[in-house]
């Protein structure tokens, strides 16, 4: 292989899984350098993407958003390949050793944010094994109501961010406060831009096509939100995406918005017998799927089959016991004939009970690579060393 023009090598080694790539940097110099090259990376991303391959699903202990619970598997997060599922490995995050929730914000081609419940946010591949601590966000000493996060890939200026909405409320006054972090420059800043909204619940930003979206309400008074706010982070601006028409509002009891194979997607939970009700966003709202009750309270689509006739969905059924709260179920649903497989039992040690999931894409992202442009500027040259104990990156594992 080694007489082979680059651009073949590229086109073969890009059709690999990230794993096996990893190993062959052991093979040669020559590999280690093409692997590890910023070209090559983003080449196998834009392929993965592009064939809807290279995915695993990640479960972790931080409840749904429609649950109360202490149970967070002591921090615990595990994988599993959405190609077989059988399978579950346990992850070394960054806050392993944390005591407390470790919710994961988003992922992002290959990345993943996660936090901690001492304010910490952390991005990580938990394919490298690479991880980069953020700096630490300003001390919040003014009446908190709320704060929730977001985190996405800015194309334009091929950088990653974090957003940050902290909604504070100081003598009967409420104003939410904006704020984004840049891997490029490894540093928050706070952005002034109007926020007329209101945030009725914690629940962190989903990042679909460079923006992040946000359930909020324009009216103190309403009880259940009336609308998707959309960051962009490139301009970083606000715009609001309307909701899909849901008839009588009226029967709503709580919302969601997720990333559903790359699209934006709403549903919402209704009083009973009400089907769950998925919409996807491309161009316009279209009801994509419709749950029978049966088939669960709250369900949540995570992912096509390769054949693109089956959904992964994580669902939940409502109980009257405490033990219930065990009651979430993977499975693949069959739209055609509106059925649902049996459970998928993900062996490895993964705990049964309160968790949440993500699809999230194996990719070859450096943290090192990015972040190391921002500080080249500020701190002038040094050692990789140095670089790496500078902007607090590590490795796990």
């Amino acid at each position: 292989m080694a007489s082979l023009p680059k651009d073949i090598k590229i086109d073969i080694l890009s059709r690999l899984p990230v794993k096996s790539l990893l190993r062959f940097k052991c093979v040669s110099k020559s590999f280690c350098s093409l692997i590890a090259s910023q070209e090559f990376i983003k080449i196998h991303l834009k392929r993965s993407i592009e064939t809807n391959s290279n995915l695993s699903l990640i479960l972790s202990g931080t409840p749904a958003p429609i649950l109360d619970s202490s149970r967070y598997w002591n921090g615990k997060i595990f994988s599993a390949s959405l190609d077989s599922l059988n399978l579950g490995v346990e992850l070394d995050h960054p806050f392993k050793n944390c005591k407390g929730r470790t919710p994961i914000i988003d992922s992002c081609n290959g990345l993943i944010a996660l936090k901690n419940d001492e304010n910490s946010i952390a991005f990580w591949n938990p394919s490298t094994k690479e991880h980069l601590i953020l700096p630490k966000y300003w001390d919040l000493k003014d009446k908190v109501y709320m704060v929730v996060d977001g985190f996405g890939y800015d194309a334009v200026n091929d950088d990653y961010k974090v957003v940050r909405l902290v909604h504070f409320v100081r003598e009967n006054v409420e104003y939410t406060e904006v704020s984004v972090y840049s891997l490029r420059t490894n540093s928050w800043r706070r952005i002034r831009v109007d926020f007329p909204y209101y945030i009725l619940h914690g629940w962190d930003g989903t990042f679909v096509d460079g923006h992040v979206h946000w359930l909020v309400t324009n009216n103190p008074e309403d009880y259940i939100e009336n609308l998707i706010i959309a960051f962009n982070l490139k301009s970083e601006e606000f715009h609001e995406v309307p909701l899909p028409h849901l008839g009588n509002k009226n029967d709503v009891l709580v919302m969601f918005v997720g990333n559903f194979s790359g699209c934006l997607y709403f549903s919402c939970l209704c009083n009973y017998p009400q089907p769950v009700d998925i919409w996807v966003l491309k161009g316009c709202w279209t009801k994509a799927f419709s749950f029978h009750r049966s088939v669960g309270d709250y369900v949540k689509a995570l992912a096509y089959s390769k054949s693109e006739d089956k959904v992964l969905v994580d669902k939940f059924k409502y109980g009257e016991e405490d033990d219930d709260i065990n009651r979430w179920e993977l499975c693949w649903y069959d739209p055609q004939n509106q059925r649902a497989a049996d459970q998928l039992m993900i062996h490895g040690g993964v705990p049964q009970g309160c968790r949440d999931t993500i699809v999230c894409m194996d990719s070859l992202v450096s943290l090192a690579a990015y972040a190391g442009r921002g500080m080249a500027g500020r701190e002038g040259r040094m050692s990789y060393k140095r670089f790496r104990a500078t902007i607090g990156l590590g490795k796990l594992g």
